[in-house]
């Protein structure tokens, strides 16, 4: 996979000592772009990368450089954002962007190759520019003059103090309210056959004829005429009634425990390592 790896550089010749060590450590021209500010030109230049094979051909991009950080940087989340302005402030501000495409095994060796020829830290140099009053970028601003580059470049040299921030994080621990689980309840209705007895009384009717010989009497002859009259009996049926009436409850109910649980989490925190320089042994090693 292909990465994109910058430098800033506030000496020319070492970012061309930069250039010829990328190139001699396998880096094609083409992976190679040198953006800078060139106040004798009044504007901004981009050497070699895709729009040249040739370091010594310029073209220009325009009035604001950040046209040329945004085709690499993607995304627009706040970090992004402010990287790619950070470098464009830096090139606006005189300094020259060397940006190297390569592949991952040979991103390390990219990287050394710009630190050991004098690559400035950019974290600390966002720090100079806000101790300066430095808020964002603007486009809109115009490009350093020569002797507004020389002016900070002393200011820079000079300051005793540079403002670093510590950063920590801390966890904060709080709970909320989650759904663990439960119990979900069915009612069914089931039947079942049942049985009972009851005695019945049936009435019925009998007809029985006898033979008889004597005398009618008043009151039969009262009955001595055509009629009709009806005998009408009567039965007992059983008759099923039901009645719920309740045998069981089931309670269902909820029970609440407290437990502590210990959180564990990764907070950050900026450290801040200083280095002493030996300047005796510099002088030594320029001077042999």
């Amino acid at each position: 996979m292909a990465n994109t790896i910058i430098g800033i550089f506030d000496d020319q010749e070492k970012s061309r000592t930069a250039v010829r060590q990328l190139s001699q450590a396998g880096i094609k021209q083409g992976d190679i772009s040198i953006a800078k500010n060139e106040p004798d030109n009044d504007g901004y230049s981009v050497y070699g990368g895709e729009k040249s094979t040739d370091y010594d051909t310029s073209e220009s991009i325009g009035d604001s450089i950040s046209d040329f950080f945004g085709n690499l940087f993607g995304g627009d989340d706040d970090e992004v954002k402010r990287e790619r302005e950070l470098y464009s402030e830096s090139v606006r501000r005189g300094s020259t962007a060397i940006t190297v495409t390569a592949e991952d095994n040979m991103s390390d060796k990219v990287a050394d190759i710009l630190n050991n020829n004098g690559a400035v830290d950019i974290d600390r140099r966002a720090a100079q520019y806000r101790n300066s009053g430095y808020t964002g970028y603007d486009e809109t601003s115009k490009p350093y003059t020569a002797e507004q580059v020389q002016t900070e470049r002393k200011n820079f040299n000079e300051q005793n103090e540079v403002a670093l921030p510590v950063i920590e994080e801390t966890l904060n621990v709080g709970k909320r309210v989650v759904n663990r689980g439960g119990v979900r309840v069915h009612t069914n209705v089931t039947e079942r056959e049942v049985s009972g007895q009851v005695n019945l009384r049936q009435e019925n009717v009998n007809v029985e004829r006898r033979n008889v010989d004597r005398e009618v009497s008043a009151d039969e002859m009262k009955n001595f005429k055509e009629g009709e009259f009806e005998v009408r009996t009567k039965g007992e049926e059983a008759v099923v009634d039901k009645t719920a009436k309740v045998v069981e409850e089931v309670v269902i109910g909820k029970d609440v425990t407290e437990k502590t649980e210990t959180v564990s989490g990764t907070v950050k925190k900026t450290d801040v390592e200083v280095e002493e320089i030996n300047t005796e042994r510099s002088k030594e090693a320029r001077n042999s």
